[in-house]
């Protein structure tokens, strides 16, 4: 027979897994009353909040100071992302992308919901004439799209785009699988003929099998009893460094795809730093 452990061990490896049960409620229950009781504008203007204190992302911080990751270097290198020409580039940040975009020569038109990081972006690209930032969601480039009208009206429509960057995994923000949807068909009617690259953050589709995670279900028949104004959806997380987001799984990304005029030409997952994908109009 196995020799049985020392009983300290026993009791320390006792108290970690209690731990993290204990943690792993928390975050249930966090998960399911936030996005139960709070509304979309109000998840929103959360994640602004959490994004314009982030100074990582301004010029000085480690994550703008790192310029171009290697796997945008890569994707940006790999056909038929082009290599040159006009670009549509969706939450810009600080600039990080939008600065060394410039500096290969494309002419780019960036967005920004957050007010601080937008006022940093437009002092990056002031040097480079034919490029532009506007302080936009990715709500406003649909509304551009669709009614032609909005803050990002004038600079989207009519010109072409070679290629729509949708970056920063900030295609997690957009939560609800019709507004993925609403977007994807927005930069199709926006670029019909241009590939699309966009940044996620992934999850698998067995995460919330586990044995705690049974208590979703009963909270939100009760919360939808109780008239709450929201309802969380699986891979919908709240993270004090993140905000409200949506964790994709790589049949999310396809179904948006496959119902926006779009395939997907590659997607890399798996070990890599940031997964990724571009897509192609059909």
């Amino acid at each position: 027979m196995p020799r049985q452990l020392p009983i300290l061990v026993r009791i320390a490896l006792a108290s970690e897994r209690v731990r993290c049960t204990v943690e792993h409620l928390q975050r249930l229950l966090s998960e399911e009353v936030l996005w139960a009781w709070t509304s979309p504008p109000q998840r929103e203007l959360v994640n602004r909040t959490v994004y314009s204190g982030k100074d990582n992302y301004l010029p000085g911080g480690w994550i703008f100071e790192v310029g171009l990751f290697d796997w945008e270097q890569a994707a940006f290198a790999t056909p038929p992302f082009p290599t040159g020409g006009r670009i549509l580039l969706g939450g810009a940040g600080a600039g990080r992308e939008l600065v060394q975009l410039c500096r290969r020569g494309f002419d780019v038109v960036a967005f920004e919901p957050s007010e601080r990081l937008y006022e940093c972006a437009r002092q990056i690209v002031s040097p480079y004439s034919k490029s532009t930032v506007v302080r936009a969601s990715y709500g406003d480039l649909v509304t551009a799209a669709e009614r032609g009208t909005g803050p990002l009206a004038a600079h989207v429509l009519g010109d072409s785009f070679d290629a729509v960057l949708v970056v920063r995994a900030s295609f997690n923000y957009v939560c609800a699988e019709a507004d993925r949807q609403a977007l994807l068909r927005a930069t199709r009617a926006i670029a019909p003929k241009s590939p699309l690259l966009l940044s996620f953050l992934s999850r698998r589709p067995d995460e919330e099998t586990g044995t705690l995670d049974r208590l979703r279900q009963p909270l939100r028949r009760l919360f939808e009893l109780l008239k709450a104004p929201g309802a969380r959806c699986p891979g919908d997380r709240i993270m004090l460094e993140n905000g409200f987001i949506h964790y994709l799984t790589l049949d999310e990304i396809r179904t948006a795809a496959d119902h926006s005029g779009y395939r997907i030409a590659y997607c890399i997952q798996g070990n890599t730093p940031q997964p990724h994908a571009l897509l192609m109009p059909q």
